[in-house]
């Protein structure tokens, strides 16, 4: 048998190069089968945690309209959504803090200020709820003054009615959920409450609710709707998400989820 010549370095330099035509080939196997691996980034999403059946909790899981768009448009994205449900005012406050998303987000002068949005994939249709009986003409906002209405702690209705709440032509009552504004409504604290979904979205609560289905009947939801308030995905300004919010945009354009 020839006698072999050692050369420093050349058999470690073979065994280099044999491990790394190795690593090649398997990494091109797993691209053919698809198992190419992504860098896959997890955003915090806040949102409310009651205001079925846009976004809620159900057995201390997300649920709603809103967490199925948000599901839905992970795997066009690539990107994970971390969701977390919590009253409104609280939402809002840790999104301004940068900690994350906010979900279910109306627009604003002032929030166009401190946030980027993504294009609308909701529109919630805002009624007002009265007790049977106790029902008004309601035409335009001035038809709500000198009344009591219920309201969510932190929620902007729209320039106009923001507005008039402002300026005291509207007096709201805030609180942090839909059933106890309808326990208020029949206690005989408020006069009218804001309700979000319209027909919908009052029915879902008489359902989920078994004291307020005991008074299904009690309620009515006056004709003209106080507003449509497209909600949206949006970010604050400083975290730089303009771009994620457009992939975000395509991803429900194409799944068919914008309004």
């Amino acid at each position: 048998m020839a006698s072999r010549i050692w050369i420093p370095g050349v058999e470690a330099d073979g065994a280099r190069r044999r491990v790394m035509r190795g690593g090649l080939a398997l990494a091109l196997a797993a691209m053919s089968r698809g198992a190419w691996p992504l860098s896959v980034k997890t955003r915090a999403i806040f949102g409310d945690d009651g205001y079925p059946p846009v976004v809620y909790l159900q057995q201390g899981r997300p649920q709603g309209f809103l967490v199925d768009v948000l599901r839905r448009s992970e795997a066009h994205l690539h990107d994970r959504f971390d969701i977390q449900l919590m009253p409104w005012k609280r939402a809002y406050v840790l999104a301004l803090r940068g900690q994350g998303g906010l979900i279910g987000v109306s627009r604003n002068q002032e929030r166009e200020t401190l946030f980027d949005f993504s294009r609308p994939v909701y529109n919630d249709d805002i009624r007002v709820v009265v007790l049977k009986g106790k029902a008004f003409p309601f035409r335009d906002l001035k038809d709500l003054q000198g009344r009591r209405i219920g309201g969510v702690s932190g929620a902007s209705y729209g320039e106009q009615v923001d507005a008039a709440i402002r300026d005291g032509v509207i007096l709201v009552d805030r609180d942090i959920g839909q059933v106890s504004r309808l326990r208020k409504l029949l206690a005989g604290h408020l006069d009218a409450a804001f309700i979000g979904n319209g027909e919908l979205g009052l029915g879902w609560l008489m359902s989920s609710n078994a004291e307020l289905r005991l008074h299904r009947d009690e309620f009515e939801l006056l004709p003209k709707p106080l507003t449509s308030d497209p909600l949206h995905l949006a970010f604050l300004k400083s975290m730089q998400e303009r771009e994620f919010l457009d992939a975000f945009d395509r991803a429900t354009k194409e799944l068919g989820l914008q309004v």
